[in-house]
């Protein structure tokens, strides 16, 4: 990782080929906060490489703290500690070929961690390792991505790849241990056509963990749970069965149309599918679930990109989760053959909003609202969690355009969600006590309203005739949630723009 993030840093201060940038635009082309209505259309490198007209690079150190009174989700705890170094850049090498790149390298600690001895929890939940006890763990992150997009005539054509490699750890009882690697390959074209970039790719995904749990004091060895969503167990095989992993991966279709010069319609659609299949490491990785991850990601709009900047869009996010878990019969010779695949659990996601963004001069400005809904079900015995909410964002922008050494910037930040219907479906009498206060946590702040603030001020300082800039930024958020708990966190970084 050393030598990726040293590789990085000299091609983007020393290439010779890289084409001359303006400091003061390139910071505002980059770090506006026009460029996140090209999220989705970045997912698609051949269109990636055509959004910056500049060349801007940046290598950051950085640290971050969370804190909440009680944590609002067990599975990551009620706290954190991060410190990394990133090194990310955009290369513009010539008007139709572009490079970008980047590497970074993140140590931490979450506190207080229960209900969860697997890594990613957001990504292979429910299907998880499980215990009552916890505690901290310390993890180590690692991740590495580059692309390269080019232009022929009006065909563009790009690739890129992202890979992240991840440990996450505990060394005391129970000391759980998660090993991740996740490597992800994009391609795709665009097709120049009056006035407007239409274009499509393809991403590829292969993604594997190995979990266990160990305890060295055998007198405070304690049951971990094989979890199956909505408080419920694997039981044949939770107990002493504390060694797993996961195999995975799927793939993505992404297809968007985006205005050539900034005025115009704009859509972008993400269609994707995703397996995660959790086997026991102890029994010739016995399958004992599979979760499917399907989903789709639409954007449509219209923006105006001159003097003043305007956009109005609308939004949809559907996904659902379907679970899968093996029957098995007797064991044979170590083996215990899969006689039957019973599909045992939903989650349906939805989320739409619309917004619309403003921007002039020194100021952006962009208000967002929806409607976000879950429903989340095991089928027998029948378990039922359904919550729906109305929420609301606005983000202001305040970005200094002198052309002077020292510049600053603002980003504000304010969110609102408040619960419409909550409804819950538990046979309450027939769980163990332990299962019970989890879910009714769960519960509690599943229909819970939320008010978020946050800031971060950042000042750039450019020396050696504009060609080099120092920078440091602070940042803070505060949440406050009706359950009367509350959460902040804090940041700062300090680095160099080149």
């Amino acid at each position: 990782m050393r030598r990726i993030l040293t590789f990085l840093t000299i091609i983007s201060i020393g290439s010779p080929h890289v084409m001359a940038t303006d400091t003061v635009k390139a910071h505002t082309e980059h770090r506006a906060l026009w460029t996140t209505l090209d999220r989705g259309a970045m997912m698609n490198p051949a269109v990636h490489g055509g959004l910056f007209c500049s060349s801007y690079s940046e290598l950051t150190l950085s640290m971050a703290r969370r804190r909440e009174t009680e944590a609002f989700v067990l599975e990551n705890g009620d706290g954190s500690n991060d410190y990394g170094v990133k090194v990310n850049t955009f290369l513009r090498l010539t008007d139709r070929t572009a490079v970008w790149g980047e590497a970074g390298y993140t140590s931490g600690q979450r506190m207080n961690v229960t209900w969860c001895s697997t890594s990613d929890y957001a990504l292979l939940k429910p299907y998880v390792l499980a215990d009552t006890l916890g505690g901290n763990t310390e993890g180590e992150r690692y991740t590495f991505s580059g692309g390269y997009a080019t232009r022929i005539d009006r065909i563009s054509l790009g690739g890129e790849m992202t890979f992240r490699a991840e440990q996450e750890y505990r060394d005391t009882d129970p000391r759980m241990r998660g090993i991740v690697s996740d490597l992800t390959l994009r391609g795709g074209a665009a097709l120049a056509l009056s006035g407007y970039s239409l274009g499509a790719g393809l991403e590829a995904n292969i993604y594997r963990q190995t979990n266990s749990v160990s305890f060295y004091d055998e007198e405070g060895v304690i049951p971990e749970y094989q979890m199956t969503g909505l408080g419920t167990e694997y039981a044949r095989f939770s107990g002493d069965k504390r060694s797993i992993y996961y195999d995975g991966g799927g793939a993505s279709l992404v297809l968007n149309l985006a205005p050539d010069k900034g005025k115009g319609m704009n859509a972008d659609c993400n269609l994707s599918r995703r397996h995660y299949e959790r086997k026991l490491a102890d029994y010739n990785a016995l399958p004992l679930t599979k979760l499917y991850v399907e989903g789709i990601d639409a954007n449509v709009g219209w923006r105006h990109k001159g003097a003043e900047r305007m956009a109005i869009y609308g939004q949809a996010k559907y996904t659902r989760k379907t679970g899968d878990e093996n029957v098995c019969g007797d064991s044979y010779g170590g083996s215990y053959p899969v006689i039957a695949t019973l599909t045992m659990y939903h989650d349906k996601e939805l989320t739409t909003a619309v917004g619309a963004m403003y921007g002039k001069g020194k100021w952006n400005a962009t208000l967002r609202g929806g409607y976000r809904s879950e429903d989340e079900e095991y089928v027998y015995p029948e378990r039922r969690m359904k919550t729906s909410h109305v929420f609301g964002t606005m983000d202001v922008q305040w970005l200094d355009l002198n052309v002077s050494p020292l510049r600053l910037s603002i980003d504000a930040h304010a969110a609102y969600s408040s619960c419409l219907t909550h409804k819950v479906v538990m046979p309450y009498a027939n769980m163990k006590e332990a299962f019970t206060t989890m879910i009714r946590h769960k519960a509690d702040y599943a229909k819970a309203d939320y008010t978020t603030l946050s800031a971060k001020v950042r000042a750039d300082y450019d020396v050696r005739d504009e060609m080099f800039g120092l920078f440091v930024e602070a940042g803070g958020t505060y949440t406050h949630c009706t359950t009367s708990e509350r959460m902040w966190g804090v940041s700062l970084s300090v680095g160099m723009v080149f």
